[in-house]
């Protein structure tokens, strides 16, 4: 079953034109934790993402993040299979940062990539990981990777977000304004949630 949402303006007139059930689900959980209209309506879902998703949580695939404070708060028990990784402090993460003049959020990033399996790339605060993962995708296939980019921020974090959407990247992405560690994190739970409340196929989701 498929519903009709509308979204934030901007090129992608509408963030959702037509959700699955599970997509829907997730929206509406999403409204009525934060009691925020807007950050629901801001919400946009790749045609593949909650499918991509649920197969890696099946496969035990990698939840990967860019903060520590994000993977802690995540529902332990609603990963199945799934494992949760961040590189952020990793000793290797933080010498490589500091010897090619980059952040750490890249490197990070970097060094998710290369986890073998189905792979979830989640982003709380480090616009800079979004960047990256664009720039990556430019001159290699990540068909084994979705992103959820939820930073909060203004001019350069928009339109960093919006770069995310007009790439070919399976994604998930807070649009505009709105985001944030705690909102990534919920986004996240009730995500896991629907998928383990709803293990039926997620065709289109």
């Amino acid at each position: 079953m498929y519903k009709r949402l509308s979204g934030v303006g901007g090129r992608h007139r509408v963030a959702n034109p037509y959700v699955s059930q599970g997509v829907a689900n997730i929206i509406q959980a999403i409204e009525a934790e934060t009691n925020d209209h807007a950050l629901s309506q801001s919400i946009y879902f790749g045609p593949t993402a909650l499918t991509h998703i649920k197969r890696l949580v099946e496969a035990g695939g990698s939840i990967i993040t860019d903060t520590t404070l994000l993977a802690n708060d995540i529902d332990a028990s609603l990963l199945g299979r799934a494992k949760v990784i961040c590189y952020i402090d990793d000793p290797q993460v933080v010498s490589l940062a500091e010897q090619r003049h980059v952040t750490r959020a890249e490197v990070a990033v970097d060094m998710g990539l290369t986890v073998q399996g189905p792979k979830l790339m989640v982003v709380g605060s480090a616009p800079a990981a979004i960047n990256r993962m664009i720039q990556r995708r430019q001159h290699e296939p990540m068909s084994d990777v979705c992103v959820l980019a939820a930073p909060t921020g203004f001019a350069s974090v928009i339109q960093l977000k919006e770069r995310l959407l007009e790439s070919d990247l399976n994604a998930i992405v807070v649009r505009g304004k709105k985001g944030g560690v705690p909102t990534t994190v919920a986004l996240l739970n009730a995500i896991l949630r629907e998928i383990a409340e709803n293990p039926s196929p997620t065709e289109g989701a």
